[in-house]
């Protein structure tokens, strides 16, 4: 189809054909990050605005298999995954277990460290996934993000 699109544009002014380069090497792209996605995830049919990941992070955290001989899972987020959850590229998970207090319901854990501050949905055992921001604005306005996607109240925990 990129043929016939940029064979029509050859007869047009200079303008359309510079527009339709620029639309067949989005969708290039596009398709790139999708067979990337494809690939990562090992789920297919992935959407141009959204994909079929789990609705939580704590979620996708949570189906990622434990590598053998790895006593504590410490992940990185693929780049196209943490664009889908809305996450910077450089977004670190930390694994909440043994600093978020065991409470009766989930919430949104907040917890201040010394580089800064980790958000992430607890669940009532303590455990959970949280993403390490180092600046507060940032840390408050994901915490405020969860809490509006989810219907979960905030918490502050300390260490």
């Amino acid at each position: 189809m990129s043929s016939v699109v940029l064979s029509i544009a050859s007869r047009q002014s200079r303008e359309v054909q510079s527009r339709a380069v620029a639309a067949v090497c989005l969708q290039r792209h596009r398709e790139l990050e999708r067979t990337k996605l494809e690939r990562i995830t090992g789920v297919s049919g992935y959407a141009d605005q959204g994909a079929n990941l789990p609705p939580t992070l704590d979620a996708w955290y949570r189906a990622k298999p434990l590598p053998p001989g790895r006593i504590r899972l410490r992940m990185t987020l693929p780049r196209e995954v943490a664009r889908l959850y809305g996450l910077p590229a450089t977004a670190r998970l930390i694994d909440l277990r043994d600093m978020a207090t065991a409470t009766d319901h989930w919430s949104v854990a907040v917890l201040p460290t010394m580089g800064g501050h980790i958000v992430g949905v607890a669940a009532p055992d303590g455990s959970g996934v949280g993403v390490v921001w180092r600046l507060a604005r940032k840390a408050n306005d994901y915490a405020l993000r969860l809490s509006a996607e989810h219907g979960l109240p905030i918490r502050t925990v300390q260490l």
